[in-house]
């Protein structure tokens, strides 16, 4: 009997480490989910802006909570197990996951960021991180969509650099054996006919040497190949066009020239100089930093926000807006003789619009107001008569959202309080690059 006693002990010291490691596992799952919620408690809309945030976030909701609540079904967390599966039920849905994934893929195409990068980025600091689990899945949706080039190389990321993160035991539990990485890539490659894929499915027989499906289909596809071998399927080469090469930053723009001079066609500018930055020389686009006061952005920001329904719209998705009357305040009254003064114009539309963009693609905005029928004053003939265009800059974008005329090589970041002048149909070429984190918003 004391052998038993014994034996009984030791399997419930045995069981209890179990619970303890258990209990570690959650509690250092907790502590990192806990660092990047603080980040984004810091500006939540901030953080949701950024399509990479917001994907790691849906991604995250929609792959590793379902696998928490696995892991938690257990008689010790019944409580639980109830409490997440009815929060569950309001998470986002496969839809959204592949709307995120689709945000990504299009964003790190247009900028041409290689899943490499996204993996080595600090994963605390850098708000372009994506882990190698977010990689696996994104890798997947691409095999989902036929996409076997895009798919093999977010999975060949995920796969070759699964150590690299902290966290890599959590995604063995929550995620995937990083074996099953390396065969889903050797199965992406096999779609490319590349000869990496003997090397992707060795790789995950050495981490699963036991696992006999994995070797029968590893042997099935050698058999196929033999009897009827194919040419590698390479990389497509993109060619990106002018304006994604600015978007990029890859064509420096030319130098701008800076000086600063009285224009005296209104009482305020008779006593308030103005600095003026030619952005290129053969161009009618000129920079105004620094034009618009803190007190009169805060004032527009205000007037956006309680922007009537009737005075509100959509240009595009992700696009939104709100006309705004030149008499709503003396604030715009006076913003209106100012811009007309750097401009050195008589005239001006009796409307602004304050536009807000978070958008994934780029886009020409005077060229949306102009083919939009919300707004008939501004039609192609109403077009035609447009001498310059005036854009406020409201708040300042650090990652994407430049401003830019690719033909001309010009590119400026929006800088709050600066104002963008662009003359005759110059103006209507003026693109937006895709936001990286943030909304834009300009007037």
């Amino acid at each position: 009997w004391l052998n038993l006693e014994r034996d009984l002990l030791q399997n419930l010291q045995e069981y209890a480490e179990k619970l303890e490691e258990k209990i570690d596992i959650i509690n250092d799952s907790v502590k990192e989910y806990m660092e990047e919620i603080a980040e984004a408690n810091e500006d939540p809309q901030l953080y949701l802006s950024n399509p990479i945030n917001s994907f790691r976030l849906i991604r995250h909701m929609h792959q590793d909570w379902v696998s928490w609540q696995i892991y938690m079904e257990k008689p010790i967390a019944e409580e639980q197990v109830a409490k997440i599966e009815s929060l569950l039920q309001g998470g986002p849905q496969k839809r959204e996951f592949q709307r995120a994934a689709e945000e990504v893929e299009i964003l790190t195409k247009f900028y041409d960021l290689k899943p490499q990068e996204l993996v080595a980025k600090d994963e605390g600091k850098s708000p372009l991180h994506l882990s190698p689990l977010d990689c696996y899945h994104l890798g997947l949706d691409r095999i989902e969509k036929e996409d076997y080039q895009g798919a093999a190389k977010w999975l060949g990321v995920a796969a070759k650099n699964f150590t690299l993160s902290k966290y890599s035991e959590l995604y063995e539990m929550i995620g995937v054996p990083r074996w099953q990485m390396y065969r889903d890539y050797g199965r992406a490659l096999r779609q490319l006919d590349r000869p990496e894929v003997y090397d992707a499915y060795q790789k995950a027989n050495e981490l699963s040497p036991h696992n006999v499906h994995l070797m029968k289909e590893f042997s099935m596809f050698e058999l196929l190949t033999l009897r009827d071998p194919m040419e590698p399927i390479p990389d497509e080469i993109e060619t990106p066009t002018k304006m994604k090469e600015m978007c990029r930053g890859n064509f420096p723009p030319e130098p701008g020239h800076l000086f600063c001079e009285y224009i005296t066609v209104n009482a305020f500018l008779q006593i308030a100089p103005l600095r003026i930055e030619v952005l290129a020389d053969e161009l009618f686009a000129f920079l105004y930093p620094g034009s618009v006061y803190e007190s009169e952005i805060e004032h527009l920001k205000d007037a956006f926000e309680r922007c009537s329904p009737d005075d509100t719209f959509e240009l595009d998705e992700g696009i939104t807006g709100c006309s705004i009357s030149d008499g709503y305040s003396r604030v715009t009254r006076r913003l209106k003789e100012r811009i007309q003064g750097m401009m050195v114009l008589d005239k001006g539309s009796d409307r602004s619009y304050i536009v807000q963009y978070a958008s994934v693609k780029p886009f020409q905005v005077y060229k949306l107001f102009r083919n939009d029928t919300k707004f008939p004053e501004l039609n192609s003939e109403g077009f035609d008569e447009i001498e310059g265009t005036a854009m406020v800059f409201l708040n300042d974008e650090s990652l994407g959202g430049g401003i830019t005329i690719s033909d001309y090589k010009m590119l400026t970041q929006p800088k709050k309080g600066n104002v963008l002048i662009t003359f005759d149909e110059i103006a209507f070429e003026t693109t937006i690059c895709p936001n990286l984190e943030g909304s834009g918003l300009g007037m």
